[in-house]
């Protein structure tokens, strides 16, 4: 019954997750100097074998801070955006929303790339704010 409603849930949000909006992504800002960020390491296995992984600053700094997603030898920042439920963050290639125990990872264009993401490992790593290039 519970994978049932699941099911259920996982499609009938799939509209929505699917129009990730035409807002423009902010820039992050830069966390304090001089401090270490914490960021938790997240492994996902998605449908149809596709791993993401993502690196998740500690809560103080989320709204500051990009989480890190590396996806197919690739590496992304994505900055948190407004979202009407769950946590969604965006650049100006992809779009990472997760919801409890559920992500998507999307194209900008709304293109779903991993869907019906579980988390698999967590680890934390202390991180220099010195920004990336």
């Amino acid at each position: 019954m519970k994978t049932a409603i699941t099911l259920l849930l996982s499609v009938l949000s799939l509209p929505a997750l699917a129009a990730p909006g035409p807002e423009a992504v902010p820039e992050p800002a830069a966390p304090p100097a001089g401090n270490t960020v914490v960021l938790q390491k997240v492994d996902y296995q998605c449908a149809a074998q596709r791993t993401v992984s993502v690196e998740y600053p500690q809560s103080e700094v989320e709204d500051v801070v990009p989480i890190r997603i590396s996806w197919h030898g690739r590496h992304y920042r994505l900055v948190r955006v407004s979202s009407a439920s769950g946590a969604r963050y965006a650049s100006q290639q992809l779009v990472w929303w997760n919801k409890g125990e559920q992500a998507i990872l999307l194209t900008r264009g709304g293109r779903t790339l991993a869907r019906d993401c579980q988390p698999l490992l967590v680890a934390a790593t202390p991180v220099p704010t010195t920004p990336a290039p």
